[in-house]
């Protein structure tokens, strides 16, 4: 932990070639994870299961919504049971053959069986309501859909930092002390409110380092993993509080939902043309047949795929641009470098990644980028 004398941990210098090897597998993982969620429904549908489970769930129950949350929930377990081994290998093993995490199997597995029936019980709220669209609206369904996912976007990001991280992580008000002092005074300086800056105990559970702002309104902090503040010097923490600034002054957040919002307008209206398209040939009753919901996953999972890249570059776009607001706030391009330097080896991420790897799936700029950035920057007279 960063002390009044400003005596800080040093991170270990690591190897390129072992960061390398570790974003390859994390990539590969991630690549065959999109993969199955086109693949997995496409054969699923064509051979017939998705009817099968259908019928069999309306041997059980004549009502709709019932019917639909039933077969949620067969299909969510069989989902469940093919991604798991690519979850634990990735999350888990990975993580400790590389020297990353700190948690046993069973607290990972805990972890994920929370993060599993959160992320269920959204899915079965979220598409239960589309269904219900689609039965009561069939004509202007994917309009209030579209609404109805925007809104609930909205709600969970001002939840995330007050009742969904903290079912993973312990967080604490920064404590008193110089470091507390800088921060505040550094956001005083721009005449910007802060609700709070947050130790996030990200250090209980891996050596990788992060922060971010995240909420809205009484919910808007700060947060700043213990990890970070134990390897960086507070001049360093100041510049990386002063990027997170840079966000909350830029309005990036919001910038960032309005892009998702687009998003999903056009994944809703895709998937209803979908629907209409082919309800013939896939033998459904109608566009409000649960029979159908494979081919909403594959058409949503395609809109996303095909938005990946755009999104990616907006949001490297503003990253960029919340480090140079941070430099031009502090002045300190030396200590930004140190931070960024610092920050990769300790998140294992490959300095100068491949341009296509980095520009189809990197939310912020690589390392290297971002050093030379700030190398290339010149104060403001």
């Amino acid at each position: 932990m960063t002390t009044s004398d400003n005596t800080v941990t040093e991170p270990k210098i690591v190897d390129p070639i072992k960061a390398q090897s570790y974003q390859r597998i994390k990539l590969t993982m991630s690549i065959i994870s999109m993969t199955l969620n086109v693949v997995v429904p496409l054969i699923f549908l064509l051979a017939g299961g998705s009817e099968a489970i259908r019928n069999l769930v309306e041997g059980w129950t004549t009502v709709s919504a019932l019917i639909v949350v039933v077969y949620l929930l067969v299909i969510g377990i069989g989902f469940q049971i093919i991604e798991f081994p690519i979850e634990i290998y990735s999350g888990f093993i990975v993580e400790k053959k590389f020297g990353l995490s700190k948690v046993t199997v069973t607290s990972w597995l805990f972890d994920w069986l929370k993060g599993t029936l959160l992320q269920s019980v959204l899915l079965v709220v979220l598409i239960s309501g589309m269904y219900w669209l689609l039965r009561s609206q069939p004509e202007l369904w994917w309009l209030w859909a579209a609404i109805s996912a925007t809104i609930l976007v909205i709600i969970l990001m001002a939840l995330v930092p007050v009742l969904l991280l903290p079912l993973f992580y312990k967080f604490e008000p920064i404590p008193e002390g110089e470091l507390k002092d800088r921060l505040f005074a550094l956001a005083d300086k721009i005449g910007t409110h802060v609700q709070g800056v947050y130790i996030w105990h990200l250090g209980d559970k891996t050596s990788k380092a992060n922060a971010a702002v995240t909420g809205w309104g009484r919910t808007r902090r700060i947060i700043i993993s213990d990890t970070l503040i134990e390897s960086n010097s507070i001049e360093e923490i100041e510049v990386v509080m002063a990027h997170e600034l840079g966000h909350h002054v830029r309005w990036d957040v919001w910038k960032m939902l309005a892009v998702s919002t687009v998003l999903i307008f056009i994944s809703f209206f895709v998937i209803d043309l979908a629907l209409v398209a082919w309800i013939d040939s896939l033998g459904l009753r109608g566009i409000d047949d649960i029979a159908g919901l494979p081919l909403v996953l594959i058409v949503g999972a395609g809109v996303s795929l095909v938005a990946l890249p755009i999104s990616n570059w907006l949001s490297r776009k503003a990253e960029t641009a919340a480090d140079i607001y941070a430099l031009n706030l502090t002045g300190m391009r030396d200590e930004f470098v140190s931070a960024m330097d610092k920050l990769g080896d300790q998140n294992l991420s490959q300095k100068k990644p491949n341009a296509v790897v980095e520009f189809i799936f990197h939310s912020h700029p690589s390392i290297q980028r971002r050093i030379d950035n700030a190398n290339a920057w010149s104060p403001k007279k």
